[in-house]
This record gives structure tokens, sequence and C-alpha cells, in this order.
């Protein structure tokens, strides 16, 4: 049973129905976010029919989702990735509660899919057949695929410091690619508007109003593995920051229908190069304005030197729960990397940022040691396969194919216990 109500304008809170693909308010511009009935059925429905579908992933949370009634799900296998408990990282983070929620795992390697697999569904449901969206990469190969087993047709325009590897990961799934030469993310964003308003589909973050409906999701999946307990604190990557704020807005839904009794601080993590979201709440602002150089850090799924309509929605979500935004620099990421590899978590630079927040964490009285703590670990590191090398330690060192060589070598390694 779908509980979508209908789309409130974030700012002129004019109204729009559910069941139209709508995107930025029709009255003045502004973003539209979904609204639902949650009293309509009971939690314990919801939640009995979600406990009865695992098999389709994300989609087993229909009721609250935005997908018309009787639509097939998109499904390739998104959702319901694993929330391991960690031993070395805990221990060595000095947070003995941290758990990774392993979104390396998803069908094209990104949390990506979890949004685009509700939007593109939502949208071929209502029958778009040709769309656009932007991206630094991730996004690009996730909207690629699902675009193409839902049959719409689908163009990428792709920052072009994109890794090539992203990039032809995007043609690969059949979509057009186009490389956008900018200045400021400022400039990708007054261009996607401008599409929009002409009429064509868009799926860029927040301006289409669906992808982060999908990411609702984690919110659901981690507080059913906790056996329906928020966690203490999320640790979230931000971008243009729907992942988190999808999160958040999960987690306020279970809280609204009485499934759980607290909400999490969420924090949201940027590059140091590139952290206008940070900038903006260690001044105590609403939004932020540009800031940064994004060509400056490895960490290029979360770079860009302005936020969609100034970030006011992370914010907002950072401020309402006591959270932080938090700066972590390129080194910081390299050693996240590594410790997350220590894990049996092989992560992009961008997705290690949530594991390099919590770095300092403990030190700086953000997290404490009685924290239940999740940190989301958004791409896989074969995303950027150079950076990989960078990040991984060099060889033990050559050994010749000989039995004799290769005993003394074990053999002096375990004579010094090592």
């Amino acid at each position: 049973m779908n509980l979508a109500s209908h789309y409130v304008c974030d700012d002129c809170h004019a109204r729009t129905p559910a069941d139209v693909p709508a995107l930025l308010c029709d009255a003045c511009g502004g973003l539209l976010e979904m609204a639902y009935d949650l009293t309509r059925v009971p939690a314990r429905d919801i939640l009995a029919r979600a406990a009865e579908h695992r098999e389709i992933g994300v989609w087993r949370w229909a009721d609250l989702l935005p997908v018309p009634e009787g639509t097939e799900p998109l499904y390739l296998g998104e959702g319901d990735t694993p929330l391991l408990t960690t031993r070395r990282l805990g221990e060595t983070l000095n947070i003995p509660n941290l758990m990774i929620k392993n979104d390396t795992l998803m069908p094209t390697g990104s949390f990506k899919d979890r949004g685009f697999a509700i939007a593109v569904g939502y949208a071929r449901a209502l029958g778009v057949k040709q769309a656009f969206t932007y991206s630094s990469g991730n996004a690009g190969a996730s909207f690629a695929t699902y675009a193409a087993r839902a049959g719409i047709d689908a163009t990428v325009l792709v920052e072009d410091s994109a890794h090539e590897s992203k990039i032809a990961a995007i043609g690969l799934y059949g979509a057009r690619v186009l490389r956008l030469q900018y200045r400021s993310s400022l400039e990708i964003f007054a261009s996607v508007s401008a599409l929009t308003r002409a009429g064509l589909y868009s799926f860029v973050n927040f301006i289409n109003p669906i992808r982060h409906e999908g990411m609702k999701t984690y919110a659901y999946e981690i507080c059913e593995a906790l056996g329906w307990k928020a966690p203490d604190v999320m640790v979230h990557p931000v971008g243009t920051g729907g992942g988190l704020w999808g999160a958040w807005k999960g987690f306020r839904e279970l809280r609204q229908m009485g499934v759980i009794d607290r909400l999490p601080r969420m924090i949201g993590v940027q590059p140091s190069a590139s952290a206008p979201i940070v900038r903006a709440f260690n001044e105590g602002l609403p939004s932020a304005a540009p800031h940064g150089d994004a060509t400056r850090t490895v960490a290029q799924s979360i770079a860009g030197d302005a936020p969609i309509q100034g970030g006011t929605r992370v914010l907002s979500a950072i401020y309402a729960s006591g959270g932080r935004a938090v700066a972590v620099d390129d080194g910081d990421l390299f050693e996240a990397m590594r410790l997350l590899g220590a894990e049996g978590v092989t992560a992009e630079p961008s997705a290690a940022a949530s594991v390099a927040a919590l770095l300092r964490a403990r030190s700086q009285g953000w997290v404490s040691e009685n924290d239940t703590v999740v940190a989301v670990i958004t791409g896989s590191g074969q995303k950027q396969p150079d950076v990989l090398v960078r990040a991984a330690p060099p060889p033990a060192g050559d050994v010749r194919a000989d039995p004799d060589e290769l005993l003394k070598w074990f053999g002096d390694r375990m004579d010094n216990g090592r």
C-alpha cells in the first residue's frame, strides 16, 4: 500500500499531487519533498510486509516509497547490504560499537543504486521516456544502468575531471556522455535547472525529489538490524547530500510511526579542499556559499565547491540532529582506506571519508565510547584503481620462485615474530 500523499515545496509550501512526474515547484521553482500519510496503516503491518519480502531489497519498503501501486520492481540486487561489526577498526578508533554499512556491494558498486532504483522505477511507471542527470561518475553509472533496464533514453552530463573508468562504465551501460567544462559547481546547477525548466526530465539529486526517497532505506535497514533501535551516530560522506538527507528522513519517519524512540546524530563529511557545507556549519549558517577547489582532492565523488540550493537540507539535518559537518584531508582518506582494507572492505576515497572523520571523533568529543556508530561506506575502491595503488602499502619484496628461498623468507619472519 503506497502511503505517499503529495509533494510539498520547501519554499512556498505549495502542494503537488504525488502521482505526477514533478520536479521543481511550478509556483516558485523550489525543491519538492514527498509527504506521506503514516497514520493510515499500522507500523507493525508495514514492517511485517517488509520482512516477508527480503528477496526484493529496497523494494520491500514500497509502503514507504512513492512508487505507484502495482509497479514492477526495477530490481538488480540493490539494498540489504551488510551492517558489519568491526574489530580492529573499532579498537583503533576507540569506538567499540562501530559498525560499517557496506554499500560497496551494490550492483554498480555505489550507494547511488538505492536512489536510482526507486527514482527510475517511479519515472518508468509514470511514462517517462527520456531523461538526463549530472554526475561526477558514480551517479551516472547507476542512472545509466537502471535507465537501460527501464528502457529510458539516458544522457549523462559528467564533470570533465571524472575518472576515465567511471566515464567508461556510463557508456558501457548505454547512456550518452557529455563532458562538462566549468569553473564552479554553480554553473552546473544553473544549467541543469534551466534544462529542467525547459521540460527535460531530470534525475539530478534534489531537483529530482524521488532519488533521496530510495536513500531512506538506509534508516530502515540499519534500525531493523539493530532490533528497531536507531544508532547514536550515523556518518555519511556528503557531495550534494542526498544520502544523508534521505537517511535522516527515514529515521524521522520511523520515529513518527513509533518504531524507534530517538534519532541519531548525523555527521556529514567533505574533503578539506572543497568543503562548503563544513564552512557553513562552522559559521552557524543555514546555507553554504561557494568555497574551495574540487580539483585538489582525490575524493572526486564528494568534491564540489557549491552544493545544490546552498545545501540547506543537509545543514538542517545536521543542525536538527545535533550532529556535525567535518572536513578531512587526503592523507586521512588514504589512512581510512587502509583501515577499511584490514576489515575486508575496499573503499574509494570518498567512501572512506566516513571513517576518516571518525579518526578525530573521539579526541574531539563528537563520539563517546558508549555510542553505537554506523559509518556508511558508499562506493567501491575499484571505482578509482589508480588511487588504490597510492593508498596501499608496497609489496613486501621480491623473492625467486624457489622453495628454499621462500621457506627462508617465511622462516625469518616467524623467527622475528612477524
